[in-house]
């Protein structure tokens, strides 16, 4: 084995070639990790994007709301047939994107919400659950197991995020595992 080390960084893109395939290599803000990169084949129409979207739950423990949200939007825009999450089967449609989309944005809303209305980060992960069920449904179809997930990997983690968001700016350092 012969082991090669990094010599080039990149800031927002960097596009690579393998023979003739394209490979861009993009970050666009921070969204599950201060240093989110996901792989876009443009000739190919492949998107390959880590953690940024998992299937079928995601999980949001160190998140940045607004910048998750963002990246998601321009990974929306881009012409992707096939999308290789960071786990799960790979997708042939947009589907599964736009739903978690979809269930950011609105968490973020009823998190801003809540939030104004001074309720408690417990308080306000009680109340939303059952305002996304809609959304819950056409990640988990009702599977007893992903339901669960979903209310703590999903709900529960990403409203405290919310709400530190809201507190000002989120640090880059790995929190501690919310308690409810």
């Amino acid at each position: 084995v012969h082991h090669t080390f990094p010599n080039l960084t990149y800031s927002d893109s960097l596009t690579l070639y393998l023979g003739r395939r394209r490979i861009q290599v993009l970050h666009y803000d921070r969204a599950v990790t201060p240093g989110d990169t996901f792989l876009y084949l443009p000739d190919d129409k492949v998107l390959i994007t880590g953690d940024l979207l998992i299937n079928p739950i995601t999980f949001a423990l160190g998140c940045y709301p607004t910048g998750w949200i963002n990246t998601l939007e321009r990974l929306d825009h881009l012409d992707a047939r096939v999308i290789i999450p960071g786990h799960g089967e790979p997708l042939h449609d947009k589907a599964l994107l736009e739903t978690h989309l979809a269930l950011l944005r609105e968490l973020s809303r009823l998190g801003k919400a809540a939030k104004g209305q001074g309720l408690t980060v417990t308080q306000a992960t009680a109340l939303v659950k059952d305002s996304v069920q809609d959304l819950r449904r056409q990640l988990t179809h009702d599977d007893a197991g992903l339901d669960e997930a979903f209310g703590v990997y999903i709900v529960s983690w990403y409203l405290h995020r919310v709400y530190d968001e809201l507190d000002g700016q989120l640090s880059d350092e790995i929190g501690a595992i919310p308690a409810d």
